[in-house]
């Protein structure tokens, strides 16, 4: 079974994503979509009124549509916490209750689907989902994405910023596979699936108002079995949005106050310097101190610095201690150099020695000197 969240917040067309989905090409599987429309204390009577239509039109919907093994469940949730709304609390509610219902009916494969309310999805979107869990007994997958923007002009601005936006977090993904770090995969809110069981596991889906994708994807990855499905697809909607401090609609939003409408990121440079470090890894295994220091000389001064103040040689000391075989090594040496630490090494080494760059120009050098794709 698949039960697909959606959170909806002052969502005036809620039925174009709902309508897509119930298009969608079907299998042999029930399908659930859990649509939580949601207000915050701080909500105004505009953005009320809009929830309250939004969710009478999706009864309407569910009373007209719904069939046995095909339905549409709307949750009301009004006056939640916090002094700014976002998607991690509402997406919360409804993966915690998609994964209470897969409990109660003892189904620990039951695939949990994360979607927003500004999306489409290409028509195989169900049945790929479905097919692919099954097959691999995969535990968690994320989704092929693109923000259609071809209907606008190649000059529109929009269309540029999306783009732009759309190139960055191709070029970030590819970046992390070029270093060897073993979960480059994108953290993308619309466009993952975990199943209930991995859902527990990861502790659940966090509260906060943005970003809360990439921290419950963090935990995960490192769970094994995922993959990147790119045979369907997930459109999110190219608009500005300033309802969270990041994520699409913010870039867009910045990427359009640049005159030059890109999107500029972190050098190809100090990508490479964490590829050097993590192709060392494999001798860091069952070695004292003195055999990894002699290793890391050979790694630029900055990154031995930073090394030095994250405690690095006592934290592999420590994995060494507590793991006899090297698997294990290796997968506790990247719980540990996560990807919340390779950003907080991107962002010690950017503005110096590096310089924040052009996406176009850092992923066409991935791409020539390094034979990326």
């Amino acid at each position: 079974m698949i039960r697909i969240v959606i959170p909806c917040y002052y969502e005036r067309n809620i039925l174009s994503v709902i309508s897509n989905l119930f298009a969608c090409e079907r299998g042999d599987f029930p399908v659930e979509i859990i649509v939580v429309v949601n207000s915050y204390l701080i909500s105004t009577e505009e953005i009320l009124q809009v929830n309250r239509f939004s969710y009478n039109q999706l009864e309407d919907f569910a009373k007209q549509h719904n069939q046995r093994s095909f339905r549409l469940i709307n949750l009301w949730v009004e006056q939640l916490p916090g002094h700014q709304t976002g998607a991690g609390l509402p997406r919360k509610i409804g993966m915690d209750w998609a994964a209470q219902q897969f409990e109660k009916e003892n189904q620990p494969t039951g695939i949990i689907v994360s979607l927003d309310a500004d999306c489409t999805v290409s028509s195989n979107y169900l049945t790929a989902i479905y097919r692919n869990f099954q097959t691999d007994k995969l535990k968690s997958a994320t989704f092929q994405f693109h923000h259609p923007v071809e209907h606008l002009s190649p000059e529109n601005p929009l269309r540029k910023a999306s783009e732009a936006y759309e190139e960055y977090l191709r070029y970030y993904r590819a970046a992390l596979e070029f270093t060897g770090y073993p979960y480059a995969y994108y953290t993308i809110g619309s466009a993952f699936a975990v199943t209930a069981k991995t859902y527990r596991q990861a502790g659940g889906m966090g509260k906060q108002p943005a970003g809360e994708d990439f921290y419950f994807l963090q935990k995960v990855f490192p769970l094994g079995n995922t993959r990147f499905l790119d045979e369907m697809c997930v459109y999110p909607a190219a608009r500005i949005s300033d309802r969270v401090p990041f994520g699409t609609g913010p870039a867009i939003r910045s990427i359009l106050s640049e005159s030059r409408l890109q999107k500029y990121s972190y050098q190809v440079s100090a990508f490479s310097e964490l590829k050097d470090l993590f192709d060392l890894v494999d001798s860091f295994f069952r070695q004292n101190a003195k055999t990894i220091a002699k290793a890391l000389v050979v790694l630029p001064e900055h990154l031995q610095h930073f090394l030095h103040e994250d405690n690095f040689m006592d934290k592999i000391d420590e994995i060494n201690r507590y793991t006899a075989a090297y698997i294990s090594f290796k997968k506790r040496f990247f719980n540990y150099f996560t990807a919340f630490k390779i950003l907080k090494y991107l962002n010690f080494v950017h503005p110096a020695p590096y310089s924040l760059m052009p996406v176009s120009a850092q992923f066409r050098i991935l791409r020539e000197n390094y034979r990326i794709i």
